[in-house]
């Protein structure tokens, strides 16, 4: 068994009970299953060695849970796992769930799930991102005119999840000009330890002020932050905002940044004004503004879904009836997190009678 099938099998037993794994968690059993380090995931997917090991021991909590075992270990993932996942029947001495029990079957060819997934967080599998066109072709045009972006938008709307496509899609769009670099600032504790990472997904010696500038002078960074609301909480200051600031100024320097936000930059960080100091991202990053969905958008999103190409012959056949699709846009307004979370619903209501 090599480590896409292992994790299809996996997914699908996370799809069905609890929504199924990120692509964070993907890259990270793959990495796992290939018997890389944490230092080799790290360099491969652009994350922290930190956020690393700290994802990976949140997934091997999720699998101990959902197996109802003990004891997995980075060592003994692989091993543990291909000894449950080979058996066409479940070994007796590991009682697994009922859903479980029946998607171990790999005889049964009408795996059942629910293509609305995730219904809340980001969406990092590229496969689940519903385009979003107009939004990316901006956000480039701006980062190659030569200024930053800073993406606004309301919690739950879709910012984490485009941040993570504009990653993805950076190299191609810069090629080896810009190398895209994503941080969720909700797993960074405080300044101290945002240089860490920063300087460890560069490549750099951990640094700040002068030293961090002279470091990072021969790199070019597309920096994408997410949650940089976090900015503002105890732990940072105003002085790596500051340096944010300079080492994303000019007509080539080291940062381009891509941040995310719920409020505008013009109000985001208070204690600047309070100083008669300009707001750090104010100035070097044009706002991008992510709206809700209109009605045109929401169907293409239902439909793209009803026909997902992962559904299985059985449930590639659910629609949704056309009062059914104007409640869900009705009652969610366009927003994307609340669509989802109605859509799944109703779709769990046919595989009920699927099943």
């Amino acid at each position: 068994m090599n480590a896409e099938e292992a994790f299809n099998v996996l997914n699908a037993i996370f799809i069905k009970t609890s929504g199924g794994l990120t692509q964070l968690e993907k890259d990270i059993f793959f990495g796992i299953w290939n018997d890389k380090t944490y230092p080799q995931i790290s360099n491969e997917i652009y994350k922290s060695e930190i956020h690393i090991k700290e994802t990976s021991s949140s997934l091997f909590e999720k699998i101990e849970a959902i197996f109802g075992i003990q004891g997995i270990k980075k060592k003994n993932l692989r091993s543990t796992l291909e000894q449950i996942l080979k058996q066409t029947s479940p070994v007796t001495s590991i009682e697994l769930p009922t859903d479980a029990l029946q998607l171990l079957n790999f005889n049964n060819n009408f795996l059942v799930t629910n293509p609305f997934v995730p219904r809340s967080g980001s969406v990092d599998d590229p496969q689940l991102f519903f385009p979003r066109p107009k939004e990316i072709r901006n956000i480039f045009e701006t980062l190659k005119g030569g200024s930053s972006v800073a993406l606004i938008g309301e919690r739950g709307i879709g910012k984490s999840s485009l941040l993570m496509e504009i990653c993805r899609q950076a190299e191609t769009q810069f090629g080896q000009t810009r190398k895209p670099i994503y941080v969720n600032l909700q797993n960074v504790h405080d300044e101290d330890d945002f240089y860490e990472a920063l300087c460890s997904l560069v490549g750099v010696q951990t640094n700040k002020g002068y030293l961090l500038e002279r470091a990072l002078k021969p790199h070019r960074i597309l920096l994408i932050l997410d949650e940089v609301e976090k900015m503002t909480w105890d732990g940072f200051t105003n002085n790596v905002r500051g340096q944010l600031r300079g080492l994303a100024d000019g007509i080539n320097p080291p940062l381009r940044l891509v941040v995310a936000a719920c409020s505008p930059l013009d109000v985001l960080f208070p204690d600047s004004q309070d100083k008669n100091m300009t707001s750090p991202f104010k100035g070097i990053c044009l706002e991008e503004n992510l709206d809700l969905w209109d009605q045109i958008i929401c169907r293409n999103f239902i439909d793209s879904r009803l026909k997902a190409p992962w559904l299985t012959p059985v449930t590639n056949s659910v629609s949704f009836t056309e009062e059914e699709i104007a409640r869900i846009i009705a009652e969610s307004g366009g927003h994307p997190q609340k669509l989802m979370q109605l859509c799944y619903q109703i779709y769990a209501g046919y595989l009920e009678e699927i099943q």
